[in-house]
């Protein structure tokens, strides 16, 4: 494997943690395994998305149905999320092999140095995924501990302080009476579990997201290089022109910058072929992301409102933070891969294409037409990734938020 898609594998390794994509060299028990594995997490992903349903329809304090509908609509796009990617496994996992093709390809056109040009590009992109996933176990952290600090059992009896919801770090409805302590501490670390598992699943699945679209931006970003390189033999251009020779390059120059230009232009269709795979396999998995956003991070600022001490106070900003920094990450490699596509205009705008034969004149012209309009990774066309999009995501939270506000003084 090329030196490129290792800093994909963890990512790629993520969804095999979680159960998303099955092990490259399976047997028939691991396969038998696995498939166990795959069924435990399903099981407690929908048992505990369904309990936390159920509270949401018997509860009848505010704070509790905050509470639980935040956490609710992680648990219910995360287990969406996860059952959509189990289901196209074949199609997520083929984004990471099919850079190896994109980076064959781009290597014909800039050199031996391809693949150190990309591999140095892409050092960022995992220590991005490492600090992501972190600081989502920190919010978990918080998320657990705060029940244990903000209500802790006081002048309860155990009789009530193990049956309150808020007594756990989700607020599930209970379908049997706890009466012992050893009951109580199982539900809390089953609680705890499903917490970092959740967290583990969505988080893992924005990695691979956002590593995607990343390295194909370093795809974007060699092949300007090769446009421009100086060891390319677009190069000459410039050099005919500083000289007093006539400007018509010898046959084999001709063919040589003919031949490097196509190869520019199979790499530019690889590359953008990518991106329409992006926008198609994880169009549905936008919305729902923008979906959950814009309703947990609602509710959670109004939570932050009725938080009932400094702790769950954190707790709740860590949560706000880690979904308004999903959010922002979403649009931020949305945007980024707009003004990638753009960048290749620009790229090819600097070729001295005046110098140029008939043919090399109109690959440069397919080049361009194919970067003019920029491929968007959208949800279902619903919801664009971009700054824009971003921006409109702020301003409806205040908005949504401010209507919640308004209806709890009105009550």
């Amino acid at each position: 494997m090329l030196q490129n898609c290792d800093y994909l594998s963890f990512a790629y390794n993520v969804l095999q943690w979680i159960g998303v994509l099955p092990p490259s060299d399976s047997t028939k028990w691991t396969r038998r395994v696995f498939n166990f594995y795959r069924s435990i997490i399903f099981i407690i992903l929908t048992l505990f998305t369904t309990l936390m349903t159920v509270q949401m329809f018997v509860t009848t304090e505010l704070t509790i149905l905050a509470r639980t509908i935040d956490i609710w609509t992680m648990f219910f796009s995360g287990l969406y999320k996860w059952i959509y990617m189990t289901v196209f496994n074949w199609e997520f996992a083929h984004l990471k092999f099919a850079l190896a093709q994109l980076q064959t390809q781009g290597s014909k056109a800039y050199g031996r140095s391809a693949d150190v040009f990309t591999a140095d590009y892409l050092k960022q992109m995992k220590n991005i995924s490492y600090w992501y996933l972190f600081s989502g176990f920190v919010a978990g952290f918080f998320i657990i501990v705060s029940p244990l600090l903000t209500y802790s059992k006081g002048d309860r009896s155990n009789f009530q302080y193990y049956n309150d919801p808020k007594s756990y770090p989700l607020s599930c409805w209970i379908p049997f009476t706890l009466n012992e302590n050893w009951m109580f501490l199982s539900i809390f670390v089953c609680h705890s579990i499903a917490l970092f598992l959740i967290v583990l699943v969505y988080l893992g699945i924005d990695t691979y997201f956002f590593g995607a679209i990343y390295a194909v931006g370093g795809q974007i970003e060699l092949l300007n290089t090769s446009l421009n390189n100086n060891e390319n033999t677009l190069a000459q251009f410039e050099n005919v022109s500083c000289t007093s020779q006539t400007s018509v390059f010898t046959e084999k120059q001709k063919i040589r910058c003919y031949s490097t230009l196509r190869e520019c232009v199979k790499h530019h269709i690889l590359i953008l072929d990518y991106i329409k795979n992006i926008r198609k396999l994880f169009s549905t998995l936008i919305l729902v992301d923008y979906l959950h956003g814009i309703t947990s991070v609602t509710f959670a600022l109004f939570q932050l409102t009725i938080s009932a001490s400094v702790i769950e106070t954190i707790s709740v900003i860590c949560f706000i933070c880690v979904s308004v920094w999903h959010q922002y990450l979403n649009n931020f490699f949305g945007e980024f891969i707009i003004q990638k596509q753009l960048s290749v205009c620009t790229a090819l705008y600097n070729v001295p294409w005046w110098r140029c034969d008939k043919r090399v004149r109109q690959l440069l012209t397919l080049m361009i037409l194919r970067s003019i309009k920029p491929t968007l990774i959208t949800g279902y066309y619903m919801y664009k990734l971009s700054y824009e999009s971003f921006i409109s995501f702020v301003k409806a939270l205040y908005t949504y938020y401010m209507v919640l506000r308004r209806v709890n003084t009105k009550t």
